[in-house]
């Protein structure tokens, strides 16, 4: 079953310690997605696939009077998650599926997606799953580093122990209008962290991929639900 697999995968991730490498290295475009998503003090916003929790920390600065709840197919995630924010009353992590969300219709005001999206199995159930937890006019906000258009992107499909979709932007925009979404936007996000000059492989097999993965940037779809 493939979310037993995501499970075991994303927990071997956490015992390894990747949650930390995860934040360094996504945050500098995750931190712009959040403050485009113009969050009020009092949002209800849902964190999919929140790893150890650093979006939803961040998340949680910008709606004090709110609440946040970081979701994760991962048991050891949520449990590191747990462990890095008990100075955040307003926020609450929990276990599951974004395919079978264990929330009420309308629950959240606003829902983010920081480098999951592609895992899903059935990406058209959880885009639904996603616009039934938001209320009317709810925001969904996801970004993705791996897409048809930033092609060095690619190389990650082999380096990884489970299924991914690669998929285009007129791709993700078709998802989410079949999803109910309208007002779907597309937008690139540009990491500035520096390369280092000496950078010999490891996401990438040469810098000069590394570069152009970075010159693409991060594709941010955003869509809402019918107000």
């Amino acid at each position: 079953m493939m979310e037993e697999a995501l499970r075991l995968e994303f927990n071997d991730w956490a015992r390894a310690g990747r949650g930390e490498s995860m934040e360094r290295g996504h945050r500098p475009t995750g931190e712009q997605a959040i403050k485009l998503m113009n969050l009020q003090p009092d949002s209800r916003v849902l964190d999919l696939g929140c790893g150890s929790g650093w979006a939803s920390r961040l998340i949680a600065d910008r709606v004090k009077s709110g609440r946040v709840v970081g979701l994760d197919i991962s048991d050891e995630m949520i449990a590191l998650a747990r462990q890095t924010s008990t100075r955040y009353p307003n926020l609450t992590y929990e276990v599951g599926s974004a395919e079978h969300l264990p929330f009420a219709d309308g629950e959240f005001t606003d829902a983010f997606s920081m480098e999951s999206i592609y895992y899903y199995e059935d990406m058209v159930g959880a885009l639904g799953e996603v616009h039934r937890v938001l209320a009317a006019g709810g925001l969904f906000v996801a970004v993705i580093d791996l897409y048809q258009e930033n092609e060095p992107s690619r190389q990650w499909i082999e380096q990884l122990k489970i299924p991914v979709k690669f998929l285009s932007v007129a791709q993700y925009h078709e998802l989410f209008k079949v999803a109910g979404f309208v007002d779907c936007q597309d937008q690139r996000l540009l990491d500035p962290t520096p390369i280092d000059k000496n950078y010999s492989g490891g996401s990438f097999s040469t810098r000069e991929d590394y570069l152009k993965h970075k010159q693409a940037g991060s594709l941010m779809m955003s869509g809402r639900v019918k107000a």
